[in-house]
This record gives structure tokens, sequence and C-alpha cells, in this order.
């Protein structure tokens, strides 16, 4: 029985420290807000689709990707971040 809560402790912290690298929801919609408007996809009417965006975003990119994304200047840079990247 000890075995067994020293395991389920460390999955159970394990995942709850998983979870610190992943971004807000705040920067998420900056980050997309940005690449659309280097991509020269904005449009204010679809802000409503950006929710799913925005929930895809939390839950695969890492803060440092949604930061690198939000923060590109030009569609080169936001092609260096691993934001961009597809997953395999």
């Amino acid at each position: 029985m000890k075995r067994f809560l020293f395991v389920a402790t460390l999955v159970l912290g394990g995942s709850l420290f998983a979870g610190c690298n992943k971004p807000t929801p705040e920067d998420c919609r900056a980050a997309i807000t940005n690449m659309e408007k280097l991509l020269g996809t904005e449009a204010s009417a679809r802000a409503a689709d950006n929710e799913g965006e925005i929930r895809r975003c939390r839950g695969g990119s890492s803060k440092e990707a949604v930061a690198c994304a939000g923060a590109a200047k030009t569609v080169e840079e936001l092609k260096a971040c691993a934001f961009m990247s597809p997953k395999k």
C-alpha cells in the first residue's frame, strides 16, 4: 500500500509540475492576434472562432513558444518560433 501511495504521489506531483509551462489564455490570444496580423489573416468577425485556437495553444504550446510568437515582428521571426512547428 505504501508503494502505491508513493507512486500515486509521484504521478500527481509530476502532472502538477508539467502544467507550469502552459501559457495563459491572454498570452495565447496575443500570440494568435500577432500571427494573424503578420500573416495577413486578421478578421475581427472571427474573434469567437479564436477561442478554439486559444484552447489548442494552451494545451499544446509552451510559454516560451507563445512568447516568441507574440513578440515576432516579421514572418521569418514567427517561423523561427516553436509555436509554428508542426507536431510529430
